[in-house]
């Protein structure tokens, strides 16, 4: 009983240690690559307002390219931005893209507002979510994910009863040309309700419309569609904002703007996908999810590429990492981690070496992290050697070049780097290079 009450105390002291290791590690990266601010309550709950008249159930229809009439209400959806039980925001949205050849998802297309509001309120919580309703008053959770200036991306995991709006610019033209008469269509998160508002397009500006009445739309309209007066579908409503002359235009993206940006973001027609080459396309940028920023300041700190879109959101995992451990850990005392539990009897390797070679590799084997700035640019293991130096004999590390090895150019070295050496235990040093051969690809560092 007492060499399990030994072992218990042992085990919550490792725990504890654990613990206040990744308390510390976290609060170093937010510090490094951006803090939140703290929930302090202010944030007022958002309230959706009514705009233009009430739709009901097939009382305003649009016309597929085929000359086919849908009800209008089967392309509108809604999406809220909620943080815990609070409504922050609400807007509108149309389904642009079904499904992939591995994951079943729908992705809408929505006005950049959805991201402003997104910024705006996160907090140190990171407890942010996309609540989507769908027509029928479905629900289902979305991801928030790429987005531009003007327009973001929804996405859904799923194929939801939603129909798509058409984009194929190979169809019949849609004519924007000023005074045309217009459908602006948006619906209710809360009550579900589809409302609708007519107008023109402006006489000035071909991007911007004005309703008939005066009124302005609100923010359950931006994302809607817009449909000409001969029922086909125009283009998707963005913002609103008043003049000089106290006249409130509406902004819209034209049917083959929209579809230009979603070719650009990768979206339609997306060419073959290599997840380790992805980058973001020019002029668009992506949201951290809520909930994973502390994952994001763990990759920037160790210096990987940041994920795609919805790759965090469906749990993958980072493979070939400096992080992966191999054979049998020998862990130095006070090492903050369960090591019991990392054992196997299969790797009993120290046990089978003399104590005297266990204490001298303990001793002269070391791990090397190079930095760019605060992220880490390589990481590896290097020996304590005896080298003539000018100075005599003196003790350095022998490593490998790839530890300074520049990126751009392999035939050289990049200067800018700092070099970091972990002497265990709990202790670190700044290393400097003296000699390196890229041909052997050897470096040695002094401390």
């Amino acid at each position: 009983m007492s060499k399990g009450m030994k072992a218990m105390l042992k085990l919550h002291a490792v725990q504890g240690a654990y613990a206040a290791a990744e308390e510390k590690r976290c609060a170093l990266e937010e510090e490094q690559f951006g803090r939140l601010p703290h929930r302090d309550g202010s944030a007022s709950t958002f309230e959706e307002k009514q705009f233009g008249y009430l739709v009901g159930h097939c009382q305003e229809y649009y016309l597929t390219c085929a000359n086919i009439t849908r009800d209008l209400s089967s392309i509108v959806i809604s999406i809220a931005l909620f943080d815990g039980d609070k409504m922050l925001f609400a807007c509108s949205g149309i389904c642009v893209s079904y499904g992939s050849t591995q994951f079943q998802l729908t992705r809408f297309a929505t006005s950049a507002r959805l991201v402003t509001a997104y910024n705006e309120n996160m907090n140190k919580d990171d407890n942010l979510r996309i609540d989507v309703r769908l027509p029928r008053n479905a629900m289902t959770e979305g991801f928030l994910g790429l987005y531009d200036r003007d327009i973001a991306i929804v996405t859904t995991a799923g194929l939801p009863n939603v129909r798509s709006v058409e984009l194929d610019l190979q169809a019949q033209a849609v004519p924007t040309s000023p005074g045309s008469r217009i459908l602006a269509a948006g619906r209710s998160f809360t009550s579900a309700s589809l409302m609708a508002m007519r107008g023109s397009i402006c006489m000035e500006h071909p991007s911007r419309w004005i309703s008939d009445d005066g009124q302005h739309i609100t923010e359950a309209a931006l994302g809607g569609p817009l449909i000409s007066d001969d029922g086909r579908f125009l283009g998707m409503n963005l913002d609103n904002k008043e003049s000089e002359a106290n006249t409130v235009y509406s902004f819209f993206i034209s049917r083959g703007l929209l579809y230009q940006r979603l070719k650009h973001f990768q979206i339609l027609d997306p060419e073959e996908f290599d997840i380790r080459a992805y980058s973001l396309p020019s002029g668009v940028s992506t949201i951290v999810p809520s909930g994973f920023r502390k994952s994001i300041n763990r990759l920037k700190s160790q210096g990987y590429p940041m994920p795609p879109p919805l790759v965090l959101e469906f749990n993958s995992e980072l493979l070939d990492h400096f992080e992966e451990q191999f054979g049998e850990l020998r862990a130095w005392k006070g090492y903050p981690s369960d090591v019991m539990s990392r054992r196997s009897a299969e790797f009993c390797v120290w046990k089978s070496l003399r104590k005297k070679v266990v204490y001298d590799i303990s001793r002269r084997v070391v791990s090397l992290s190079s930095f760019d700035g605060y992220s880490r640019y390589f990481s590896c293991t290097g020996l304590f050697i005896k080298w003539p130096g000018s100075r005599g004999t003196r003790s350095v590390i022998l490593t490998s070049a790839s530890l300074v090895r520049s990126r751009r150019n392999v035939d050289n070295i990049d200067n800018d780097l700092r070099i970091e050496v972990f002497l265990p235990p709990k202790q670190r040093a700044n290393g400097r290079l003296e000699f390196y051969n890229l041909n052997y690809n050897i470096a040695i560092v002094s401390v």
